[in-house]
């Protein structure tokens, strides 16, 4: 059986980076969304049975609809 855990992704951490003018998304925003996309694709490639994702997977407990939105468009994907 093969699994994953993946974890503490804090969608919304924006201490260093920028606004990206072309997608108006915050750099740092792009580069979690892009290792946690990542992750999903080594499920995928390895066909890996069960996906743990055991939380943190935002900044604080009130999450903006983008952070929602860029975490569900991963997780739609399994």
């Amino acid at each position: 059986m093969k699994f994953l855990h993946i974890a503490d992704i804090h969608l919304g951490m924006e201490n260093y980076g920028r606004m990206d003018p072309s997608t108006g998304l915050h750099t740092r925003l792009k580069d979690f969304i892009k290792c946690f996309s990542f992750a999903i694709e080594i499920a995928l490639e390895e066909k890996v049975d069960l996906v743990i994702f055991t939380g943190d997977a935002y900044k604080n407990s009130n999450p903006n609809p983008t952070h929602q939105r860029e975490f569900a468009r991963q997780i739609y994907r399994l």
